[in-house]
């Protein structure tokens, strides 16, 4: 292999402040086209398709519960992760425009650009471990669901839970001033190796917690339902399906499922990098490897996007209202099937009755004919 030599001596004679401008314009110029490659133009298009996606159906699921077709209370818990999902594909898309229109891209509006991106992860586990516990309550307690369980606390959980993430974003946003302003720096003494890692420690520890208490907390769930379903089973094996009270379309666990699968999946890339961080006892590792780090976590934040992607799809295809409301928004007409389930057990009961009406009919005419008045004739010589 052929060696490249630079025959020159200008970098000789330089001093010490002179090699650092020199390193830090290197940097600086490695670390814009890591910003413009990975959050720039690797991410519009994740995001754009995503947030067209999720927008679709945010409309189509506020409908459906506003028309009552579907289960409210698991509905609004997946309209709550949507919104989040919103926000962080619109997080990226104006971080993308600005890192790309930027000549040089300011690292720390970067990073709380990032900050917000998180809502994606947080009012997803915030749905996924609200419906896991709805479910696993109404299998504990079935006669104190629908008075515990309302509508009216279900949007006041998806209230707290975002009161949480804005406290979450204004330490973040806090601890980042202290450290970035000099009036601020100076009465704090933070550094960045210092107080501003110790804030990304402990939301990388509340991030990994989350995580687990979400997939933990679906398995209890999974385990519960399906020890109280095979004792159920035990005392109806014999009844028949048709027999049940009407109910509108639930959300059922195997939907939950591929939910919390997807989220489990394409999440563990984002709390590894967590656990990886977390554990790392150098200070200064991620500020001497900072251009690699941002471009690990541009690489992350795509699967994070391709999750925000995949669940509106998969809505789509595996739910029936879902796809039923979508094709009402762009006035497509499919196979008139569109009724919810209880309208269809309406109809079932009710062609049901008539058939047995019209039995009684047949019975009735059956009587005028003469076979019945033998049998009774039959049945007054018995007597006599």
């Amino acid at each position: 292999m052929s060696s490249t030599y630079l025959r020159t001596g200008c970098f000789f004679n330089l001093t010490t402040d002179e090699r650092i401008e020199i390193f830090q314009k290197k940097r600086a110029l490695r670390l814009d086209w890591v910003y413009k490659t990975f959050f720039g133009w690797m991410a519009i298009p994740f995001a754009s398709i995503a947030l067209t996606l999720t927008v679709i159906y945010v409309i189509v699921v506020f409908n459906a519960i506003k028309q009552r077709r579907v289960s409210r209370k698991c509905y609004i818990l997946l309209l709550n992760r949507a919104i989040g999902d919103v926000l962080a594909c619109i997080t990226c898309l104006i971080g993308a425009g600005y890192v790309l229109l930027t000549e040089k891209a300011n690292r720390d509006v970067v990073s709380i650009m990032d900050t917000f991106f998180i809502a994606s992860f947080w009012s997803a586990m915030v749905s996924y471990v609200s419906l896991s516990v709805l479910k696993l309550y109404a299998v504990a307690k079935p006669f104190n669901y629908r008075r515990a369980v309302t509508m009216k606390r279900c949007i006041h959980l998806m209230i707290f839970s975002w009161v949480v993430f804005l406290f979450m974003v204004a330490y973040a946003l806090t601890v980042t001033a202290l450290v970035k302003i000099p009036v601020l720096n100076e009465w704090s003494g933070c550094k960045m190796e210092t107080c501003l890692r110790r804030m990304y420690q402990s939301r990388n520890l509340l991030t990994i917690i989350v995580y687990f208490l979400t997939i933990i907390s679906f398995f209890i769930t999974v385990f519960f339902i399906r020890r109280a379903q095979r004792f159920v089973d035990s005392f109806h094996r014999n009844r028949d399906k048709e027999d049940r009270a009407p109910k509108r379309a639930r959300f059922p666990l195997w939907k939950l499922a591929l939910n919390v699968g997807t989220f489990g999946f394409l999440y563990i890339f984002y709390v590894l990098w967590g656990i990886l961080l977390l554990i790392n006892r150098d200070q200064c590792f991620f500020q001497r490897n900072f251009a690699e780090m941002i471009r690990i976590l541009g690489l992350i934040r795509l699967t994070l996007l391709i999750r925000i992607l995949i669940d509106p799809v998969i809505s789509f295809i595996t739910d029936f209202q879902i796809r039923r409301g979508m094709l009402e928004l762009f006035h497509i007409k499919g196979r008139r099937v569109g009724m919810d389930s209880r309208n269809k057990i309406f109809q079932k009961s009710a062609s049901e009755e008539n058939s047995s009406s019209a039995n009684n009919g047949q019975s009735v005419k059956a009587s005028d004919t003469g076979a019945p008045e033998q049998h009774r004739t039959q049945s007054v010589k018995t007597v006599a």
